[in-house]
């Protein structure tokens, strides 16, 4: 019954919102922050629209944690390479970007910093930490190597080096740290 639910889920997530737009829709033209005004005491605050997504399944890069290998061959094509991950499962590599997979079902996705942008929820966003801080608040938790946004069992973590610059950006599902 699980797995029929999981499969149901999968082919309704391909009915997607404005927010689940793969990467390569977005134009090179920048959509801004919507500014959101509490009261007259407080200004103006500015409230992200990029996160959480209003569908409540984070995307990154276009690709979700319920979607399918096939899914992500369907916006890039072919991985160029296939190998064993780390914690069991695959690895498939589509140019610089990095998906796991178990059994097929996207398990994280990672794009290195070497892409200069990556795309949250159908948004481009420099891979810079400050601004990265800045359009989405602030992070759920910090560690050594970053910082990130949990929301409904995923998790967005954006690893950085020792100075502080971005080193990568990741989307996975936090129930299994």
């Amino acid at each position: 019954m699980f797995t029929f639910m999981i499969l149901i889920t999968g082919m309704l997530s391909s009915l997607s919102t404005q927010d689940l737009a793969p990467s390569y829709a977005t134009s090179a033209i920048h959509a801004p922050i919507a500014v959101h005004q509490d009261s007259v005491e407080n200004k103006q605050q500015v409230q992200s629209t990029i996160y959480p997504a209003n569908s409540g399944l984070e995307t990154l890069n276009g690709i979700t944690l319920q979607d399918r290998i096939r899914d992500v061959d369907a916006l890039y094509g072919k991985p160029l390479e296939k190998r064993p991950a780390y914690m069991g499962g695959d690895e498939y590599l589509y140019g610089d970007l990095v998906v796991g997979a178990y059994q097929n079902w996207i398990d994280y996705v990672s794009v290195p910093a070497s892409l200069e942008f990556f795309n949250l929820n159908g948004r481009d966003l420099p891979m810079d930490a400050k601004e990265i801080r800045k359009q989405l608040g602030r992070p759920d938790f910090v560690a050594d190597d970053g910082f990130g946004y949990e929301h409904d069992g995923q998790a967005i973590k954006i690893f950085t080096d020792s100075q502080g610059e971005v080193r990568s950006v990741d989307l996975f599902d936090n129930s299994s740290v």
